[in-house]
This record gives C-alpha cells, structure tokens and sequence, in this order.
C-alpha cells in the first residue's frame, strides 16, 4: 500500500479502530499499543496482499487478532500480580476518546469477547456482514446468527440492568422502534 492510501485509511479510521479496541480490551494503553501494531502490521504487507477496497476489513482483523493475542497473554502465570502493581500507579488525565462511557464499557466487559467485537463493528462502526465476517474469520452466513445472539445477550443484560438501577443510563436507554412516543 502506497504512503497515501495509508494515510488516507489511517485518517478515515483511526478514531473507530481505537475505540473498537478499546471497548475490548477496557484498556487506553493496549488500545494505544494495539492499534499502532495494526497499523504498521498493514503498512508492512507486501503489495497485493490485501485486495483494493478491502484494507478496513483487514485492518480490523488485524486488530482483532492482536486482541486476542493480548488476553492470551495476560492469561499467563504473573498477569495478575502485574495488573494491581500497575493500577497503583496513577495515570496522567486524558480527554474521553470516541465511543468511552463507563456505562457502556461496564455493559461490554460482561458480553463474551466476541458478542462485544460483533455488536461494535455492526452497530458503531456500521461494517457489513462480509466485512465482519472477514474481521472475525468466521463464514459469512453465520455473522447475521451470530449477532442476533449478541443482541440477545445484550438485551438481557441491559433488562438486569434496568431491574438493578430501575432506568437505563442514558446512553443505553433502549430504543422503542420507529413511530413510537417517550
């Protein structure tokens, strides 16, 4: 990929890409670290590695991988005791990126990994079902069961939710459907 079209697809994706990591990981740092590596990974293929008009899928899938290979390792024996010496230490104040909210990211760290990947690519980042299929490396005609289960599951979180703290945050306040009055 020539130095333009990479510029061209960082800009138009940096912003989602990051946030789709991040609501994965719950992390700023690995989502920062995350989607460097995407991109540079993307930047190093070989020319014609990746068909034209298919580099976000790829990017995504990139990214998506490089998620997984981050929970693997932190699976690992001493992961834990890392994570509280690090949440001991204070980190500098940061402005909110596109897509952070502490009632959204509670509801996706108890989605399974891949209900989370599956509702953001479709509802936030507004990918096909080809494209997610190819960012999830499963067939496409399983995507559109595939999401019907994660909204299912989501629903039933946000319904505890909403018996727990009898409304819904704003920002996960369900929709009626269309023609209806709040």
């Amino acid at each position: 990929m020539d130095e333009d079209r990479f510029q061209a697809l960082y800009a138009a994706t940096h912003a989602r890409l990051w946030a789709y990591v991040y609501r994965l990981t719950g992390e700023r740092a690995a989502a920062d670290d995350l989607v460097q590596d995407s991109y540079c990974r993307l930047f190093q293929l070989p020319p014609g590695r990746v068909r034209a008009g298919a580099e976000r899928a790829y990017l995504y899938r990139i990214a998506t991988n490089l998620v997984t290979d981050h929970h693997r390792r932190r699976t690992r024996l001493g992961a834990r005791l890392r994570e509280l010496l690090l949440a001991h230490e204070a980190a500098p104040p940061r402005a909110p990126e596109p897509g952070e909210g502490s009632e959204l990211q509670a509801i996706f760290d108890r989605l399974p990994r891949r209900d989370a990947a599956l509702l953001w690519l479709a509802y936030v980042d507004g990918h096909d079902h080809a494209e997610m299929a190819e960012i999830l490396d499963v067939r496409p005609a399983s995507v559109r069961v595939l999401l019907s289960r994660a909204r299912a599951r989501l629903a039933d979180l946000l319904q505890t939710e909403s018996k727990d703290h009898h409304a819904f945050p704003p920002a996960l306040a369900p929709s009626r459907g269309p023609g209806s009055r709040d």
